[in-house]
């Protein structure tokens, strides 16, 4: 009988590039308790390395909703970048509390987070959110207007679509006028 694998050497099987060793991983990960992972996979989010940051994100959402309370204070990090892989993963994890704390991430200072916030949202379906969503088709950065458009599309609320309308009118760049349309036509709006 093998030797049971440590966290360290878990992790780096998941990291590998072997797909039978990260699978093999994967499945080792549900053995070991959140406690003892959650914060080796915080580590993985800091990583300079995009790749790594990803899979990081990755394997939050393998945990689940246990993760959400790490992934909460990871919200807080200095780093963009740890804000916006812990908003991905809350977006995909999704529930009441991680509804909750992307709706707080809609304010965050960098745009990356903000566009991520809300694509979360939108996967969510919460229509109660939807009110905050549309706050962003106003943003400053193009690609969370679009992100913000998107998600009301996904909630399919066909209360929203003048204010996409009115978004639309003023917006300047092809593709994010492209997401905003792309919202109408699922609500049913004329263009």
């Amino acid at each position: 009988m093998m030797p049971e694998k440590s966290v360290e050497e878990i992790i780096a099987d998941l990291l590998s590039e072997d797909g039978v060793l990260r699978q093999s991983a994967e499945s080792s990960l549900k053995d070991v308790s959140a406690e003892t992972v959650l914060p080796e996979l915080s580590v993985l989010l800091r990583s300079p390395e995009k790749r790594i940051r990803k899979r990081g994100m990755e394997l939050f959402c393998c945990i689940g909703r246990d993760a959400v309370p790490s992934l909460a204070l990871l919200l807080n990090d200095e780093e963009w970048m740890v804000r916006y892989r812990a908003a991905e993963a809350l977006g995909i994890i999704g529930g009441d509390a991680a509804c909750d704390l992307l709706l707080n991430s809609l304010q965050d200072s960098r745009d990356h987070v903000r566009y991520m916030a809300a694509k979360g949202l939108g996967l969510s379906l919460r229509t109660e959110t939807a009110g905050a969503v549309a706050a962003l088709l106003n943003d400053e950065n193009e690609f969370v207007r679009a992100s913000s458009a998107r998600a009301l599309g996904r909630m399919n609320l066909a209360a929203y679509a003048p204010r996409i309308e009115e978004a639309l009118q003023q917006e300047k760049y092809d593709k994010t006028r492209a997401a905003m349309s792309e919202a109408l036509i699922i609500l049913g709006h004329d263009i």
